[in-house]
């Protein structure tokens, strides 16, 4: 396969190449966010374990009335 590039072609290749560049990440911006992404994560988790904790604990609260109130 023959590949018959003008200059002008080249030239358009190059200046969108030169272009993108500035816009992709580097390997310390993958790192940051990451390290970002970790720390979201980390408190997401802790969120849902205390939010499941206070619901089982609600629930039990609740049960433990009604059992109590009802007399069952």
């Amino acid at each position: 396969m023959t590949v018959d590039l003008t200059a002008i072609e080249i030239e358009r290749r190059l200046t969108a190449i030169e272009t993108t560049l500035p816009t992709l990440a580097t390997k310390a911006d993958l790192q940051a966010m990451r390290a970002e992404w970790k720390s979201d994560l980390h408190s997401l988790t802790r969120w849902m374990v205390v939010a499941v904790l206070g619901s089982v604990t609600a629930a039990a609260t609740i049960t433990g009335l009604i059992v109590r109130f009802l007399g069952a």
